[in-house]
Formats: structure tokens, sequence, C-alpha cells
């Protein structure tokens, strides 16, 4: 029985080592198994010196028994003479002695058939006595065997045809390739397998490890050739060699792949690139198989001849073989390549779902409370009622010039303390406490948010409006344009006074930013809710938060308090709603945000366009990798039936062939 498995292997060798033998049978034994460290070839040496000693003591236990012309001569010796019988023996010892090409010779044959008329059978068999003997004609089995002979040279024809033999040119077909190449060659393609699938297409990736399953192979099969393995060995263990090398030949675009791609994976290793010519030898050699006399297929070809004693053909041993085409759009790998895969295309996923997700919260955020044209250009215009309506109510008359409004809104220290006073007078009041909601003759003192929620923003502002308000106080000449601003924001400026505004506004700015981004969780939660509302699919639990009390900021399902009742004020926003006066409150602090420079807004209206090219890139590596398009249910489905398909290559290839 031939082992299948490496470890019923080690257990066959074993009993056959244990086997009780002759101190003279085991070290023949001893000797013979230094010869190789493969355990398969290890077994085929002791079966074979197992065989031959066995068939020494058969030899030897005939030549005790007498012949049957001996024990003839013995029962009639007595009827004839001590001299006839002598005469006869030395005949008969002579006609033993001759070897078969001293009996059997051309001339001979020749000699006897005389001018005898050729029969007509003769004819039909293409070539008579002598096709059948030396492998002529066309019409058998053995004078095809001949023909393929002389064709591939892979096969060695006896003397009548009768024993075909394996070619010595079949031998150095598996023996020409050296160690100083095969090394080199076999270490790109192991990296190719590790690493090719991060660079190539599935198609790519499994055609390169095909290869290299392939040339493994082959080149482990040379220590056959030693010990001198029969034919039936070779095919049994050259199976997988046969499977790898038959779909590397059903593409025809296999031999180009490898060339164009394999160097690209070698040359990203520092310590395999010098050798790069190397294994381009070693690739490029087993890439010719085909060109070579003999052929591999030929080669291949030979071993199911010898072995079987008939004719075979190369498409017969394919049929028979029932390989499965190499996969067009998914990886067949190891199964530890296949997990790295599959995390890696989990990753792309939440990549691609993480930055549409902000993509599209980017654009909310810049159509909610942006004014931008087609040029991208963002409009101020707000700002004019904020600074008339400001000054109508905190300035003197002989204060409300256009220039002196012009002059707030084209100095940044002037006009950051307007904006920074007119947020304490108008919004604050609903986000410290008691807030009057409903109409002129109706209304009620409630809570929109938990007192204190805002504390840490309140204090932020309160202390930016004294440093600016004693800032301006002590120098009420100081002129500072948002040009100056710009250059010093970008530059840096040693001017002291400049300095210390530039300092306040720059903190200004990222208070401006960071509020907005607290309130617009506040918009945003209930532009969720007022959403899941419209499908019919609210719950009691968001239905009561539109008269709860908001005590926390995180981002849930909620409403805001009270949205749909009007404001009771003195200030502008007297009769608005409250969701309306928030969502507006929330846009103001964006644009000054954006007006005095702060990093993480400005990022935000520009961030779309680095989010867009990213998600190309992913995409594209998402295709590479999956062979389809990004959908997030095709996904789940799609790597939930990755488990049952990611057998190694060779598995599959074993499980095929049986």
């Amino acid at each position: 029985m031939t082992p299948v498995s490496r470890t019923e292997a080690h257990r066959v060798f074993a009993d056959l080592y244990r086997k009780t033998r002759t101190p003279e049978h085991q070290q023949l034994i001893d000797e013979a198994i230094l010869k190789s460290n493969d355990v398969f070839i290890r077994i085929d040496l002791i079966r074979k010196v197992d065989e031959d000693i066995l068939n020494k003591k058969k030899g030897v236990e005939e030549k005790k028994k007498p012949a049957p012309e001996e024990r003839q001569s013995s029962s009639s010796s007595y009827s004839r003479d001590n001299g006839s019988s002598s005469q006869d023996n030395k005949q008969r010892s002579e006609k033993r002695l001759r070897s078969p090409s001293e009996l059997v010779t051309v001339d001979s044959i020749k000699q006897k058939q005389g001018p005898v008329k050729k029969k007509t059978n003769d004819t039909k068999s293409g070539g008579g006595l002598l096709a059948g003997l030396f492998g002529g004609g066309g019409g058998g089995g053995t004078s095809s065997i001949g023909k393929f002979a002389k064709d591939t040279a892979a096969i060695d024809i006896g003397l009548f045809g009768r024993n075909p033999t394996i070619s010595t040119g079949v031998e150095k077909l598996f023996r020409t390739l050296k160690e100083d190449t095969i090394i080199p060659t076999i270490q790109a393609l192991r990296m190719a397998e590790q690493q090719g699938w991060r660079l190539w297409t599935p198609l790519v990736y499994n055609v390169i490890n095909n290869y290299n399953k392939f040339f493994n192979a082959f080149v482990s099969l040379d220590s056959l050739f030693l010990d001198k393995i029969s034919p039936e060995i070779f095919l049994d263990r050259s199976i997988k060699m046969q499977m790898f090398y038959v779909r590397f030949l059903q593409r025809d675009d296999a031999r180009q792949i490898i060339l164009d791609h394999l160097p690209e994976v070698v040359k990203q290793d520092d310590k395999l690139v010098s050798k790069l010519p190397v294994v381009m030898d070693g690739i490029s050699f087993g890439l010719a198989l085909e060109s070579t006399r003999p052929k591999l297929t030929d080669a291949i070809t030979a071993f199911y001849i010898v072995s079987k004693k008939k004719m075979f053909s190369w498409q017969e041993i394919v049929a028979d073989l029932k390989v499965p085409a190499i996969q067009e759009h998914k990886f067949q790998a190891a199964r530890e390549i296949q997990k790295e895969v599959e995390i890696t295309v989990a990753k792309i996923s939440d990549d691609i779902n993480t930055r549409v997700f902000k993509k599209e919260e980017l654009q909310n955020l810049r159509s909610r409370y942006f004014s931008i044209d087609d040029k991208g250009k963002i409009s101020f215009d707000f700002l004019n009622g904020v600074v008339d309506d400001y000054m109508a109510h905190h300035m003197p008359d002989s204060a409300r010039s256009q220039t002196i409004k012009n002059s707030y809104k084209s100095q940044p220290h002037r006009l950051v303390y307007l904006l920074l006073r007119d947020i304490q007078t108008v919004y604050i009041n609903l986000l410290e406490g008691y807030v009057r909601l409903g109409d002129k003759n109706q209304n009620q003192d409630l809570l929109l948010v938990q007192p204190g929620l805002f504390k840490a923003e309140i204090e932020i502002m309160n202390n930016l409006v004294r440093t600016i308000d004693n800032f301006n106080r002590k120098f009420p000449s100081f002129q500072y344009t948002f040009q100056q601003y710009n250059g010093d924001y970008n530059k840096g400026t040693v001017d002291q006074i400049a300095n210390t505004i530039l300092s306040a506004l720059t903190e200004s700015a990222e208070f401006f930013g960071n509020f907005a981004n607290k309130l617009n969780i506040i918009i945003e939660n209930h532009l969720m809710a007022k959403q899941t509302e419209s499908r019919g699919k609210t719950s009691d639990k968001i239905s009561l938060t539109k008269e709860k009390v908001i005590e926390e900021i995180k981002i849930m399902q909620r409403f805001i308090p009270h949205h749909d009742k009007a404001v009771v004020a003195k200030e502008r926003i007297n009769g608005m709603y409250v969701e309306d006066v928030l969502t507006q409150f929330t846009k103001y602090l964006y644009n000054y945000a954006v007006i005095f420079k702060d990093l993480q807004t400005t990022t935000k209206l520009t961030a779309h366009r680095k989010i867009e090219q990213e998600l190309i890139k992913l995409h594209k590596e998402y295709e590479r990798l999956t062979y389809s398009s990004f959908n997030s249910e095709s996904y789940k489905s799609t790597s939930a039936d990755s488990e049952s398909s990611s057998e190694e290559d060779t598995e599959e290839v074993s499980s095929e062939s049986t």
C-alpha cells in the first residue's frame, strides 16, 4: 500500500524498518536509507532491498532443485553409456549459456523465413513480423509506442520493442536546474505567494501561485531518479505536479502574466532584487518546458505508457485528471493568506462606510450652515443684519453711521467683540436657564437644557469678552485689518500688540468651532428623530424627548425639547421657533469660526475633496480584491460564505483528483 499522507508514511516506514531480518540484511537496509531523507523514498528503498533479498533466496532454492532434464537424464542413465550422456549434457549447457541476441538475429530470421509467401494479415498489421518485434507499423499499441518514442525522445525502445523504458532525456529534464538557481527562484515564488495578493487581481495571483506550486513540485522530483524509482511510484508522487501543470497549460496567457508581474514583487525585496536575473532564469526554464525535447507533457505521458504497457495521449491524461480551471474572481490561497484577504476586505469596507458617512455629514454641514456659490465662495451677508441689530440695541445714535459699521466689519479685534457680545445677549439665555415660550398672551418658562451643561463654553466666552474688551479699551486707536490678521496667522508676528490680539482671535476661533460642533450634535439628533417619526417607526422613548430636558451631549435619536414652540424675547429671535433659533445659532458659530480661521472648521469645508479621492482608491482596492463593486449588503453575504471556500489550493487539487 502506498501511503497518501506524510503522517501515514512515517508509520509505514517505522513498521517496515522494525521487521525481523538477519544482521546482514538489516545492514543493507541501514545503508540504503542513508541515500535520502525523504520518508517516501526511504520506504521504496527498504522495499527494494527486501525484494532483492527475497529474489536471491528464491534463486538459491531454484538452483538446489534438480532440473526436469536432469531428472529425466537420471532416470534413464542405466540405459545409456557414460560417453553419450556426457556429450548430451555438454550440448544443453552450451544452449543455456547463449544470449538471446545469439539465438535470434535479423539474418537468422530471414534465413528461416525463406521465400514464404506473405499472409494477408501481415499486410494489414502494417509491417509484419519485423514491425511487431521492433515496434514499427501503424496499427497496434506497440507500433504507436514506437512512433511516440521516435517523435518525442521520451521513451527508449528495446531490441524487440517489447520493453519500453523512460529515456535519459526525461531524467535530464528533471535534473537540469541546479541548486543555485532553484533556491532563489523558490524564494521569489514564496514571496509572491505571501505578498502578491496585496498587488494583484485574483487571476494574476492564482496564475502565479499555481506556477509556484508546480515549480516546487517539479524540482522536488529530481531525487526520484537517484534511486531509479519505478514509473508507478513516479506517477504517484508527481500527481500534484501534473495537475498544477495542466492548470498552467489551460491558460494561454499564463506565461505572459508570470513574466509581466512576478518581477515587480521581487523588486520590493532588498535581498532578492540582486538575484532577479537568476530568478528569471529559473522561471523561464519552467515556462519553456513545452519547447524542450522531450517536452514535459511527453515526459509525463511516457511514464503512463511505460507503467501501463499501453499507449496513452496527453489529452487522455488531462481528461482523467479532471483539473478545474484557475479561478479568475477569487483568491486561491493558503488559509492564512485567505484570512488576511478577508480581514483586509473587511477593513476596506469599514473605511468606505466611514468615509461615506463622513462625506454625507460634511455635505449636510455645508448645505445646512453655509451659503456657498458655484465657485466655492462662502457668503457672509448675514453679518450685516447681526451688526445692524447689535448697534441698534447697544450703541448710541451717533455711533450708528455706515463708516463705523464698516470699521467694525473690517477689523477682526472689533468684530469678534461685537459677535461675542451678540451671542451673550441673544442666544445664551436658551442654554443657561429657563426660556419663555409661547406667545404674548399665553406663555410659560421652560427648560431646554440642563443648567450647567454648557458651563465650560459660557465661561470661555465670558473670559474672551473681558480680554478683548480690555484690549480695545487699552488700545482704542489700534488699527488691525483682516489682511494683516491673515498674514500674522500664517507667518506669525514679532509685534507685541498684534501678537496679543492674535492670540485672543485664535482662541475665539477655536471657541466658535467647538461650540458649533456641540450644538450640531443636538441638531443632528433632532433631525434623526424627525426622520424616524416621518417613517412611522418612532418609539415612546423618542417621543418623550419632545418635552424632556437635554441632559447630555451625545449622538442619539432625540427631539429638541419644545422645538415647535415660539420664543418670547426682546431680541431679534422673538417669535422664532426653538428649533430654528438653535439652528441659526449653530450656523452663526460655524461661520464665525471660518471668518477667524478655525483650522478644524475650515478643514471640514474642504475635506470632502480628500475623502472623494480616498473613496476612489478604496473602491478600486475593494474591486481588485473581490472582483465586484462595493455594496454593504453584498459584502456581508460574501464574507459569510468565504469561510467555506478558503481551501488551500493543494488540498483542493487533492480532493478533486480523488
